[in-house]
């Protein structure tokens, strides 16, 4: 069974490697942060993800969401208890708590062999995501990750003119041109709330490029950013965004 590690912790990284090492598991690679860890899953097709949850900028969570297809089974890494966790026991993927012992790994890589023999690739619960997601600290994160050309990179907030919604897809519109995003509007207005306001039901604008507002008459109005773009704010968001570029 091909195994990556992904710690951001060195000695962490180490000390998984040894044990797998006892367990004669393979390990194919070890990633530092979750860019990393998405290019050597994308070159390397690891059979197993042994995957910390909380990594700067882009932590497991986003790692899973920006996994390639056919993807990798997951055995979360997290330093949260057993019962912050218990939705993990009943679902595809499995989780170890810091700090990990020979046995647990032992039965997670053992649930990891069944479910490769029985050629599953299940996906982790949204909902067992949501559940630990909650009980997490949320980090600042100054940068998104982004899609760009056959795989990914950090793009600083900053450098973020606006979001677009268009035929069910996501864009963010930098400085150096547009690049798709693997999250929705909803999700982009509560990662960047205070930096970024929503204009319209396809639209959310970072603040700092907004350089002017003209009302057109009708209640909406016209946004004019940095780079030059016109964007529209419709009747019933006019009045959140007033009084966000107010405030």
């Amino acid at each position: 069974m091909r195994t990556l590690i992904v710690d951001d912790e060195p000695a962490a990284r180490r000390r998984l490697a040894l044990m797998l090492a006892d367990l004669d598991v393979e390990v194919v690679g070890e990633a530092a942060d979750g860019v990393e860890a998405l290019r050597m899953v994308a070159e390397r097709r690891p059979d197993l993800v042994l995957l910390d949850v909380a990594m700067p900028e882009v932590d497991g969570f986003d790692v899973v969401r920006h996994l390639p297809k056919p993807r990798p089974l997951i055995v979360f890494q997290t330093a949260y208890d057993e019962h912050a966790l218990e939705a993990f026991d009943h679902e595809a993927l499995d989780y170890v708590v810091k700090p990990v012992t020979l046995d647990r790994l032992g039965r997670a890589v053992e649930r990891a062999r069944r479910r490769l023999a029985e050629a599953e690739r299940r996906d982790p619960s949204p909902q067992a995501l949501r559940e630990v997601a909650a009980r997490l600290p949320a980090p600042a994160k100054p940068r998104l990750l982004v899609r760009s050309g056959r795989g990914h990179r950090l793009l600083p907030l900053a450098e973020i003119a606006r979001f677009s919604a268009r035929d069910g897809l996501v864009y963010a519109h930098g400085v150096d041109g547009r690049h798709l995003a693997d999250y929705t509007l909803g999700e982009l207005e509560e990662r960047t709330a205070g930096r970024f306001v929503r204009v319209s039901r396809s639209a959310l604008v970072n603040l700092e490029h907004v350089e002017g507002i003209v009302s057109n008459g009708d209640g909406s109005a016209t946004l004019t950013l940095s780079a030059g773009a016109a964007v529209r704010v419709s009747r019933r968001r006019s009045a959140e965004v007033r009084q966000a570029l107010e405030g």
